[in-house]
This record gives C-alpha cells, sequence and structure tokens, in this order.
C-alpha cells in the first residue's frame, strides 16, 4: 500500500456562483463585471465564483466580503431568491455552473464600484426590470421572489388580512 502527501486534484465539474441581489429604496444594485459572470447580457449583479475548499466559512460571509470590496457597501440578511444552472462557464474550470442568488436590503456605505473589479455600479428603478425591458429572465424572476418574500406588513394591499393561526374566526 502506497500513500502520498501530496492532495489529488481532480478536475473541477462545475462552479458555484453566488450573486446579491441588493434593494435600496424601490432600486436595485446592477454592475458590469469586465467579463460577464452571468447569462444574460451586460446586466449583473455583484457576486463571486467560490474558489474555496469546503468548510471555510458560509456563503453568506463570502458574498458579504465581495459586496465590501466589490462596491463599498453593507448588507442586511441575506435570503436565496434565486438560483439557476448553466453550461460551459467562461474560464473553462468546470462544465457547468450553478448560480445563487440572494436577495437583501442595503444597511450602509456610499456605493464606490472598484475599476479593478467592476466596470460599473448603479442602482436602477425596478420598474425596468419588467416582462418587457430586456433584463434576463434570472433577473427578474429573482426580483419577483424577493419582493414576494419581503413584502412589509406596511406594504400589504388595502383590505388584505394578515393571516394568523390564533385570530379568531370573524363572523
Amino acid at each position: 500500500m502506497t500513500s502520498t502527501s501530496e492532495p489529488q486534484t481532480a478536475p473541477v465539474a462545475f462552479q458555484v456562483g453566488v450573486f446579491a441581489l441588493v434593494q435600496h429604496q424601490g432600486t436595485y444594485l446592477i454592475v458590469r463585471h469586465h467579463k460577464p459572470m452571468l447569462p444574460g447580457g451586460s446586466q449583473s449583479l455583484p457576486g463571486l465564483l467560490l474558489e474555496v475548499p469546503a468548510g471555510n466559512n458560509i456563503i453568506e460571509m463570502h458574498l458579504r466580503r465581495a459586496l465590501l470590496s466589490q462596491v463599498g457597501i453593507a448588507v442586511s440578511d441575506l435570503r436565496l431568491v434565486g438560483s439557476h444552472a448553466g453550461r460551459g462557464v467562461q474560464s473553462g474550470n468546470g462544465d457547468a455552473r450553478l448560480n445563487l442568488i440572494f436577495g437583501t436590503q442595503y444597511c450602509s456605505g456610499i456605493l464606490n464600484p472598484q475599476p479593478d473589479k467592476l466596470a460599473s455600479a448603479e442602482w436602477l428603478p425596478s420598474h425596468e426590470f419588467g416582462e418587457y425591458s430586456g433584463s434576463p429572465e434570472w433577473l427578474q424572476s429573482a426580483i419577483r421572489e424577493f419582493e414576494t418574500v419581503t413584502l412589509t406588513p406596511g406594504s400589504r394591499p388595502p383590505g388584505t388580512p394578515k393571516t394568523s393561526f390564533f385570530r379568531r374566526r370573524q363572523g
């Protein structure tokens, strides 16, 4: 029996990308990477491709660090609002990529895209991502999901009852 102390390096079968859908006062943060990281054109979200060994922190911590280093902002809780898989990744280091999109609210910081990491960054109104806007379907879907799960009680349409397991029946 022979044993080697060198780690075995197997080819990567897939990559994982994590991206943040950041909302602030009815707008969403859209960035343009130097090389496209998400399918569907130049519109993208801040994020990164994970290239860390398993067990080194949680995905959300890596995403928070990426937001600080790419655009200089901090965000609130991260909720998974979308995912999609694609074949053939740009770097050639994998056969496919799983992209995870986390929705969140802006907390603090001044939008300051770092030129070595991004070509541009801007806040765009949510109405610019509608069905006929030309924005990618994955982005429209993530925004719809984020707005569904973050509907605050104050923004509930009038006459819509708040559901509760402990509310008495009226009748």
